[in-house]
Parts: structure tokens; C-alpha cells; sequence
């Protein structure tokens, strides 16, 4: 009979809370008589409500401001290009890679006298700010990186080594401050050096040239019997 009584008295609900919401802490109670102590001294604060579009475009303008060490960084990445030469520049889609992956794919590369870097595009619009480089900008959209070499003739190397790599696609190349869209290289890639090339252009030019010297010389020919007959011409009709 006492056992039938007290049973009512001996049931707990449990009520399952998730982990995904954590319970409030309140802060310690020194911390809060310290805040109290002080809120005398402090001046007053001032709420002010701040349209979401406003607050959206100082966001978006706090993104696009550098910081001094990223200013440090694009300062060195410039004259780091400008003291090694670099003659080649391609800007690459990148994918994601395991890192061990990519350490081996930069040596291969560095091996074949080709820079792999990956700064950010941030950086890079800076490092390219008011250089022919600028016109770059364009491409430079999510993930991308850029191979450099010091050769012309490294365009057909840049070329057979992203073939292999599915996580880097070639998107634009610059060539000696001009650039050359992925069509043009893989034509320029074509040639078995570089020197066919400078051949082949001296031989287009030297044609020309001859040419331009033998229409000269031929209207030089004609032209005494030109003047002939036109004065002899005009002597009839007079």
C-alpha cells in the first residue's frame, strides 16, 4: 500500500536538449559588479540604426582596402618579378589538390626552370596595379594561380606540363607585355624552337622587302616612257 503511493513520487521526466543550442552562461559575478563600478565613467553610448544596404557596402568597401601586410607583400612580390625577369607568365584555374600533390607537381616544374605561386587575386591585382600586367584582372576570378619562366621557349613546356595536371588549366598567357590567348600559344607551341620562328619572320620580311625594291625599281623603269608619251601626246593635240 505504501509502496503504491509513493510511486507517483518517484518518476522523473528528463527532457533531451540538444547540443546544437548551448545553454547561456551568464557572465561572472565579479565581472559584472566590475562593469557596474565602471559604467559611471564610461560615456554614453549612442545606437543608431544603419540601413542593411549601407552596411552591406562598407563590408564590400572594407574588402577591397589592404592591409600593411598585404601591401608588404604585393611590394615584394612585384620586385621579386622585376629583378628575375621574368619573360612568361601564365594565369591558371586552380582547383583544389592534396598537398602532396602540389609540393610534387612544384618541383617537377621548379626543375624545368618554371615558378609556381599562388597569392591570392588580391594580391595580384595589386601587384599588377598600373602595369600593361592589369589587363589580366579579368581572368583573375576564384581560385587561380600563375607559372612564370624566365625563357620564351618555356611556352611549350607551361603547355605539355598543364596537360598532365587536371587541377591547373591555363586560362590566359603573357608573353614579353603582350598577351597571347591559349589558341595563339598552342600554335606558338607548335614550332620546334624558337628559332624557327625568328627565321621564318626574317624570311617573311626579307621577301617583303625585296619585293618593295622591285616594284620601286619597275616604276622607276617605266616612268621615263610614261613622260614620253604623255608629251607626246600632248603635242598632238596641240
Amino acid at each position: 500500500m505504501l509502496n503504491l503511493s509513493l510511486r507517483p513520487l518517484a518518476n522523473v521526466q528528463v527532457r533531451a536538449v540538444s547540443s546544437k543550442y548551448p545553454r547561456p552562461t551568464p557572465r561572472h559575478f565579479k565581472r559584472r559588479v566590475f562593469e557596474a563600478a565602471l559604467q559611471p565613467e564610461l560615456p554614453p553610448t549612442v545606437s543608431s540604426c544603419i540601413p542593411p544596404g549601407l552596411v552591406k557596402r562598407e563590408h564590400t568597401e572594407k574588402s577591397k582596402e589592404y592591409s600593411d601586410v598585404e601591401l608588404a607583400l604585393s611590394n615584394l612580390v612585384r620586385d621579386w618579378m622585376v629583378k628575375e625577369e621574368f619573360r612568361v607568365m601564365a594565369v591558371c584555374q586552380f582547383l583544389p589538390v592534396p598537398g602532396r600533390t602540389l609540393w610534387f607537381a612544384k618541383n617537377q616544374l621548379r626543375s624545368k626552370n618554371i615558378e609556381f605561386r599562388s597569392y591570392g587575386n588580391k594580391i595580384l591585382k595589386k601587384v599588377f596595379e598600373k602595369t600593361p600586367m592589369s589587363s589580366l584582372n579579368t581572368v583573375l576570378v576564384g581560385s587561380n594561380a600563375i607559372l612564370m619562366a624566365k625563357d620564351f621557349a618555356a611556352l611549350k613546356t607551361i603547355l605539355q606540363e598543364t596537360d598532365k595536371l587536371n587541377w591547373l588549366e591555363p586560362l590566359v598567357i603573357m608573353a614579353d607585355n603582350r598577351i597571347v590567348d591559349m589558341v595563339q600559344a598552342r600554335e606558338l607551341a607548335k614550332l620546334s624552337s624558337m628559332e624557327d620562328l625568328r627565321a621564318h619572320t626574317v624570311q617573311i620580311l626579307g621577301q617583303q622587302v625585296a619585293q618593295i625594291t622591285i616594284s620601286l625599281d619597275t616604276a622607276t623603269r617605266h616612268l621615263p616612257s610614261l613622260l614620253d608619251s604623255y608629251a607626246a601626246s600632248q603635242q598632238e593635240k596641240q
